[in-house]
């Protein structure tokens, strides 16, 4: 069976691929862009031509699409971009795979809720309050209505896991602004927004399970979620994360109001419905993440 992993250089992608890439019987390909890999191609999915060639030369069987523009405030500043990667991209490969039968399991966000109203269920009312979060639930909109006959959209939260590089998760940056900050400055710290941290290694093995799914013929369909439980603030998080690159905690300071920039909901706890995964704690997650990159 074929599998074409989208954003698969990006920081959940990356974890995809390796963890599709230990089931025999798999022919894994990568699809990036901007990040470059060997196992990858480069396909531009904003580019409709481009990415139904690349589609209709390999064949695959299975896409994962995790792919997309997840940076609220670029969101805010650029809804082109967003609309281009999370809206029309999910709608070209969803009509492909529809008429190819093609399986797609597509990655969507949390923000699709207000978090007004928590925990989430994969049947709750949808109401984004920021560009980011329409434009997941337009992509999501867009795959149901290509009329895939197989095909799952799993929503997950903020996410973080191995990376090269603090910034790239919402989550570790926080690390990178400790170690960044002048001695004896104190931080900031949105105490306002509840967050359940996700591990990027967990939710790959999740996607595994999907897969290997679908190959037995016994795949999930409609909208399913996966969350990590725990939650935090970025204040509590980084309370976590202080002890173990060594920062003096008594330096962050708790703000109890929305952080500026695009709006975020307040709560958008997510009813996890895919069974079978284990959840790695955040405290053992994050510190595995924190010090296997150079950082420390």
């Amino acid at each position: 069976m074929k599998v074409w992993v989208t954003g698969a250089t990006g920081l959940l992608g990356r974890e995809v691929m390796k963890a599709l890439r230990t089931v025999p019987g798999l022919a894994v390909t990568g699809g990036c862009w901007s990040r470059r890999a060997p196992e990858c191609e480069r396909v531009d999915l904003t580019d409709v031509s481009a990415t139904e060639a690349f589609l209709n030369r390999f064949r695959p069987d299975v896409i994962v699409h995790a792919a997309a523009e997840r940076r609220p405030d670029v969101g805010e500043n650029n809804p082109d971009l967003v609309q281009a990667l999370n809206v029309a991209a999910c709608r070209t490969l969803a009509r492909w795979s529809a008429e190819a039968g093609c399986a797609m399991i597509a990655i969507s966000t949390d923000y699709v809720f207000d978090g007004t109203k928590p925990p989430y269920a994969p049947d709750s009312e949808p109401h984004p309050i920021n560009r980011y979060g329409e434009s997941k639930l337009a992509g999501e909109r867009a795959i149901r209505d290509a009329g895939l006959e197989r095909g799952c959209v799993l929503r997950v939260p903020i996410l973080f896991g191995p990376t090269g590089d603090w910034a790239e998760s919402a989550v570790t940056i926080l690390a990178r602004k400790m170690l960044d900050a002048s001695a004896g400055v104190t931080l900031e710290m949105d105490n306002w927004a509840i967050r359940y941290p996700t591990y990027t290694t967990d939710v790959a093995a999740v996607l595994r399970t999907l897969v290997l799914r679908e190959r037995e013929g016994k795949g999930l369909r409609g909208i399913q979620h996966w969350s990590g439980d725990e939650p935090f603030t970025k204040y509590t998080m980084a309370r976590v994360m202080a002890s173990v690159i060594g920062f003096d905690p008594a330096r962050l300071q708790p703000v109890n109001a929305p952080s500026a920039g695009a709006p975020r909901p307040k709560d958008a706890h997510l009813i996890t419905t895919v069974e079978g995964i284990a959840k790695t704690p955040f405290a053992q997650a994050v510190e595995q993440v924190l010090r296997g990159t150079p950082n420390v």
